[in-house]
C-alpha cells in the first residue's frame, strides 16, 4: 500500500522530525506549513534520502477557510494512514488586552484545525480499519499558563479530545494519541524572544530533549497503544506530581512564578 503521512506544522523541530522518521515507513508524504523555502529544502532531502514523494502545501492554518479546503482534500485521500496535526505557537500578554484576533488565530490552528482534520481522516481511517492520528499537545496541557493564556487551556483541549477519541475508535484498529512533550530543543522559543543558549538545560528536571528524541518516543508509544505520550523521565515525573496535587497547590505554585516572570521583566 502506497501509505500517506500528513503532517501540519512540518517547517521544523517536531513537525520536521515526524516526517523525517515516518518518510521510512510511509511513500507519501504532505508537508503543511508556512515557510516555503525550509519546506521545499526538507522534501529534497526525503526525496534523496528515502524516496519519498514529498509533497509542500503553503498553508496558514488560522484561516478557517484553508482548514475546509485541506479537510475537503483529505477526505478523498483513500491511502491515508497518518495524520499529524502538529502547527501550533503561543502568544504571549494579558489576555483582556490582546486584540481578539490573536486568540481567533490560535484557537483555529491548535483547536479547529486539529477537530476538522481529525474529522476527515477519520471518515477515511474508519473505512479501512486501520490508521493512527497524533495530536500535539503539551505538558502545558496539565497546569495553567497565564503568560500565554489560551496556550494551556488549547493544548488542554487537544489531549481530552484525544483521550476521548481513543476509546471511541480502539476497536476499529485506529490509534489516538496525544503527543505533550515538555521543552524541546526547536526554534518554537527562539520565535517567542527567548534565547536558546541559555533557556535550554541539559539537565535536572527542566531538562530539554531533542526533537528526534521526543518523536522516536511518540511512535514507540503509538506502537504501545499509549493514548497520552510524554517523552522524558523529568516530564513524566512533573506530570505525576501535577495530578497528585491538589488544585489550590497548583494555582498557588503557578501564581507565584507568574509574580516572578513579572519582577524580572
Amino acid at each position: 500500500m502506497n501509505k500517506l503521512a500528513v503532517i501540519t506544522g512540518a517547517t521544523s523541530g517536531i513537525g520536521a522530525e515526524f516526517a523525517r522518521q515516518l518518510a521510512t515507513t510511509h511513500k507519501t508524504l504532505w508537508l503543511i506549513g508556512r515557510r516555503e523555502e525550509k519546506l521545499n529544502q526538507l522534501a529534497e532531502s526525503l526525496q534523496s534520502q528515502y524516496g519519498s514523494e514529498a509533497r509542500v502545501m503553503i498553508m496558514d492554518l488560522s484561516d478557517q477557510s484553508v482548514i475546509d479546503q485541506l479537510a475537503l482534500e483529505l477526505e478523498q485521500q483513500t491511502q491515508l494512514t497518518t495524520l499529524v496535526n502538529n502547527a501550533g505557537y503561543a502568544e504571549d500578554g494579558e489576555y483582556h488586552e490582546m486584540d481578539w484576533r490573536l486568540h481567533q488565530d490560535i484557537m483555529n490552528v491548535h483547536v479547529e484545525a486539529t477537530l476538522k482534520l481529525s474529522h476527515s481522516a477519520l471518515k477515511v481511517m474508519s473505512e479501512n480499519n486501520m490508521g493512527a492520528i497524533i495530536n500535539v499537545a503539551s505538558v502545558a496541557s496539565f497546569l495553567p499558563t497565564p503568560s500565554s493564556p489560551l496556550y494551556g487551556p488549547t493544548k488542554a483541549f487537544i489531549r481530552s479530545f484525544s483521550e476521548t477519541l481513543a476509546v471511541k475508535y480502539k476497536n476499529r484498529n485506529i490509534k489516538i494519541q496525544a503527543l505533550c512533550p515538555g521543552f524541546t530543543i526547536t526554534d518554537f522559543h527562539e520565535k517567542i524572544g527567548l534565547d536558546p543558549d541559555s533557556f535550554y538545560k541539559d539537565r535536572g528536571i527542566m531538562r530539554s530533549w531533542t526533537s528526534e528524541f521526543v518523536v522516536k518516543k511518540s511512535l514507540l508509544d503509538l506502537q504501545k497503544n499509549k493514548v497520552v505520550s510524554i517523552p522524558g523521565w523529568n516530564y513524566k515525573l512533573v506530570v505525576i506530581l501535577l495530578r497528585l496535587m491538589p488544585i489550590s497547590w497548583v494555582l498557588k505554585i503557578v501564581s507565584g512564578q507568574e509574580k516572578n516572570h513579572r519582577y524580572s521583566e
